[in-house]
């Protein structure tokens, strides 16, 4: 299957748990893969005949910069379905989250798929 993706996706918002994490924007690095057919678009070169990164990118953003949520499992989760709501054509979305800046030492994150 073809896929369409976006990595390293850095936007900041105000999410986690801890009370210390809701004092200021933190940075989360995203990256999504959605899987699709692009023999569609490769064969016309028409951006009506594929999916468009920018709606995905367009959701991901809106989740981070809005209201808080606790945890990054909800976050990729929220991403995932959201697009797959979009764009028809997806059959599965893989959504993968990063926090930055929490870690001195390593960078937790998550990883999920969601299919039709």
């Amino acid at each position: 299957m073809d896929k369409v993706f976006i990595e390293n996706l850095t936007l900041r918002g105000i999410h986690g748990v801890y009370e210390f994490e809701w004092k200021e924007p933190q940075e989360f690095v995203i990256d999504i893969t959605a899987e699709t057919d692009l023999a569609p678009s490769a064969k016309s070169d028409d951006l009506k005949d594929t999916v468009d990164w920018q709606p995905m990118y367009k959701i991901a953003k809106d989740v981070i910069v809005g209201p808080r949520i606790s945890l990054i499992e909800k976050i990729a989760d929220t991403i995932a379905s959201r697009i797959l709501e979009v764009e028809t054509r997806v059959t599965s979305v893989t959504v993968r989250v990063r926090k930055a800046e929490i870690l001195d030492e390593g960078v937790p994150g998550v990883l999920i798929r969601r299919a039709r």
